[in-house]
């Protein structure tokens, strides 16, 4: 179920780029995005008819049925909706009523967080890669992480963690928080939220880590997605799919940015994704128990 879940935030996403891109006024060479301009395109010009209304409103349209599918298909299949920052804290939405459309806003709110960790991970990939190195894999990761894409890069970092802070305000105030517990990953009630407690200024400071540690979730999706990308390498290598194989490879090598082996002529087995993989994790998990630390400390609560 959670595979299908993410399946509507990617087609989310796909109509959210619709909605804020104009290809009457743009042409794509890079396949990446060709590809997926000419997806909804054909959905869009499928639907204009029926609807009557410009592109963007039709965009628009689809992204209201997607959450309302989403949110509708979660109550029917009685899927626990719910939102994941860090290793620890776990958001749920109140149970207090059985009407199947009343968890829509954070429905909504989930996607909105899926977006903000997308931009989150084009941040990170833009400043560990070397600021002249333009390929199709880095054109895509721009093009998907619209609009917030083409703010200047200095601006991008405060938006971020304004974005992250919203989210993490919504969440605590509007939801109810559960703690994983390390050992099984069992979502365990807590009597009193550490975001509740204490004075309102540190209420707010403690809700101001939490976005850190929200921002800091795009660490952990970059290794997610570093692990999927070598999977499908070696699935494509296994069924010699060459298109695959290059589509992993730039991938892979966007993720790693500066550190990519630039090299194809050496032998042997490159150890860098590896490396990559256990020395970022590393600085998640210390990121985690030091905000985890703090939220919880005596002298906030």
């Amino acid at each position: 179920m959670f595979y299908l879940f993410l399946l509507f935030h990617f087609v989310f996403l796909l109509f959210w780029l619709r909605f804020w891109s104009a290809p009457e006024r743009e042409f794509y060479f890079n396949p990446f995005v060709s590809g997926t301009i000419n997806l909804t395109d054909r959905v869009i010009l499928f639907l204009r008819p029926v609807l009557a209304i410009p592109e963007a409103m039709t965009a628009l349209v689809i992204l209201i049925v997607v959450v309302l599918l989403q949110t509708l298909l979660a109550a029917r299949l009685q899927f626990p909706l719910g939102v994941t920052l860090g290793t620890t804290f776990h958001f749920t939405p109140p149970a207090v009523s059985d009407n199947p459309l009343l968890p829509l806003p954070f429905t909504l709110l989930q996607n909105a967080l899926f977006l903000v960790r997308l931009w989150t991970v084009y941040l990170l990939v833009r400043l560990i890669t070397p600021p002249f190195r333009v390929t199709r894999a880095t054109e895509a990761l721009a093009f998907f992480a619209r609009p917030f894409s083409r703010i200047p890069l200095l601006f991008q970092p405060f938006l971020l963690l304004a974005l992250h802070g919203l989210i993490a305000l919504a969440l605590t105030r509007t939801t109810e928080l559960r703690i994983l517990t390390r050992l099984t990953e069992t979502p365990a009630a807590t009597d009193v939220s550490p975001f509740l407690t204490g004075p309102l200024l540190l209420q707010l400071l403690k809700t101001g880590w939490l976005a850190v540690l929200s921002f800091s979730d795009g660490l952990i999706f970059m290794t997610r997605s570093l692990f999927v990308l070598i999977i499908g390498s070696l699935g494509a290598a296994i069924i010699q799919s060459r298109g695959l194989a290059v589509l992993c490879s730039e991938a892979v090598d966007l993720l790693l940015g500066r550190f990519a082996r630039r090299c194809t002529g050496a032998m042997g087995f490159d150890f860098t994704p590896l490396i990559y993989f256990f020395v970022v994790d590393f600085l998640y998990n210390g990121i985690c128990r030091g905000l985890y630390m703090l939220i919880h400390s005596p002298l906030f609560n």
